[in-house]
């Protein structure tokens, strides 16, 4: 009834009427959708009922993932009360008719159809996520990394058989601090 009340608006103009829960086990039971030949848009309760999400999808249904194009990056951009992170939820009810206030205001070229501004900003984020896991280590400098953690605990217990075996399958990744702790834990080993 919130959403109804909050996107009125959109419902009153003829542009827009209720459509049927998207199918599928995924779906929320407590979410409302909102469309035309366009643009649907979802609002899904979150949180028991603590919150609420906006979603924005092509009604071909080409958003192949439940969230959805990003519709709540394109408003914090475009409003400029916004800047930076959503804000902490005030509420389901607060949630929802802000969100509604923000798109019927800020978003009037998504209203109409045209996503182009979503799907740029679809390619931003994709990007910024490509971005972050090139920068991530790889999965051996991940278990180097651990090995390396663990084998400084067993150096300062003088576990110096524990710091060889932790050690030893990394040494190609090992800084020259660790090879000198390496070299050292190997020597003493053979005392």
């Amino acid at each position: 009834m919130w959403v109804l009340d909050a996107y009125r608006p959109l419902l009153e103009s003829g542009r827009f009427y209720e459509l049927p829960k998207r199918p599928g086990a995924s779906t929320n039971d407590f979410s409302v959708r909102i469309g035309n030949s366009s643009v649907v848009i979802e609002v899904e309760g979150i949180g028991y009922g603590a919150g609420a999400w906006l979603k924005v999808f092509r009604p071909t249904d080409a958003d192949t993932d439940r969230y959805g194009l990003p519709i709540l990056h394109l408003l914090a951009l475009r409003n400029p009360e916004r800047k930076g992170r959503r804000k902490r939820s005030e509420g389901q009810m607060a949630d929802i008719k802000r969100d509604a206030a923000n798109l019927l205001q800020y978003a009037q070229d998504v209203l109409a159809g045209d996503l182009a501004a979503l799907d740029a900003v679809a390619r931003q984020l994709q990007e910024q996520e490509k971005q972050r896991l090139a920068r991530l280590p790889s999965p051996e400098q991940q278990a180097a990394d651990v090995a390396f953690s663990e084998a400084g605990h067993a150096f300062k217990h003088g576990d110096y058989r524990r710091v060889v075996e932790l050690l030893g399958p990394h040494v190609p990744l090992l800084t020259d601090s660790q090879k000198r702790r390496y070299k050292l834990a190997r020597e003493r080993m053979g005392r």
